[in-house]
């Protein structure tokens, strides 16, 4: 009797002992799980982007939100500046891996002895779309929208580069555009407002900001055929650009097939004015595309032309 107990008490105990046994194992695999996580955070690049706070950069926005650099095994952290000497000037210092700017931006940067490289275009002139436009001051009498006018702009940029350009429009024909940097785009805007300045080359949403506060539209991009601003990455990140892309090109086909979605996050990030939230169109943006060599070397030619630059920088500096 006593042998019989003592078997059944040893085949009660094989339950217990199976339990256990589940139990470790669970663990075990809870902490595969964890350390192929952490594992993999840990070998995911950084790459710190200075952007500006504008609509461009809205398919970077989505990107980081919706995961997509993530899945590309990239850590993209976006550093927002509230002007593009700022960010050239954290660019310049190392604290990037590359920004969102203009073709000028990188050519300087470049000349600068930092080896920046084109990642794609970030937006184009559209016909369906403007981006930007050449504004009156609500304040300059009808009679004087002829001859000589002062335009605030920043210089040594796309809308430097744009205003001469749109010089050759029919409907400036008649102006003597005189171009006056004033850096601040928040000051651009109050100063065209007042008066203090006949006109200014504003990117939007501010040129509709403009618009609804009495400022008259003269002439847009929209008849262009440019690339406006660009993406950027640091040659030591080259390896980056190709995952970076692919990432970058499900935000842009995300946004496209399903703007309004994304309309909250517009409004967060892409500095729009409270008067325009409600009725500020959601944009299409391009598929990503290197500058051509064309689109590159007009804009070269512009910069020696001004002064600054010396001599063209090969195309094969440019891209990745």
């Amino acid at each position: 009797m006593g042998e019989i107990n003592r078997e059944s008490a040893r085949t009660e105990t094989i339950p217990e002992a199976n339990h256990g046994e589940k139990k470790r194992i669970c663990l075990v695999c809870v902490l595969v799980v964890l350390f192929s996580l952490s594992a993999g955070l840990l070998c995911a690049e950084t790459l710190r982007m200075g952007i500006l706070p504008v609509i461009d950069t809205l398919p970077l926005q989505v990107g980081v939100a919706e995961g997509y650099f993530k899945a590309e095994n990239l850590n993209v952290k976006l550093v927002s500046f509230s002007s593009a000497m700022e960010r050239n000037t954290a660019m310049q210092s190392g604290q990037l891996d590359g920004f969102f700017g203009d073709i000028p931006a990188t050519l300087l940067m470049i000349r600068n002895n930092i080896p920046v490289r084109f990642l794609t275009i970030s937006y184009a002139t559209d016909r369906k779309q403007r981006m930007f436009g050449l504004m009156l001051s609500p304040e300059l009498p009808m009679v004087r929208e002829k001859g000589k006018i002062t335009v605030a702009i920043s210089k040594a940029s796309i809308i430097e580069y744009l205003l001469d350009i749109l010089k050759q429009a029919p409907e400036t024909d008649m102006m003597q555009l005189e171009p006056v940097e004033i850096k601040r785009m928040p000051l651009r805007v109050q100063m065209l407002l007042t008066g203090k300045i006949d006109a200014a080359l504003l990117p939007e949403p501010m040129a509709s900001l403009a618009q609804s506060r009495g400022a008259r539209p003269v002439v847009t991009d929209q008849a262009l055929d440019i690339p406006l601003t660009v993406l950027n990455l640091h040659g030591a990140k080259g390896h980056l650009s190709e995952p970076f892309v692919r990432a970058y090109t499900r935000s842009v086909d995300a946004i496209n097939r399903a703007p309004e979605k994304y309309r909250a996050l517009m409004i967060k990030t892409c500095r729009i004015p409270k008067d325009l939230v409600d009725n500020f169109p959601m944009y299409q943006y391009p598929d990503p595309r290197i500058p051509t060599q064309t689109e590159v070397q007009q804009v070269q030619d512009w910069m020696i032309k001004k002064g600054l630059l010396n001599e063209s920088i090969p195309y094969d500096r440019l891209i990745p």
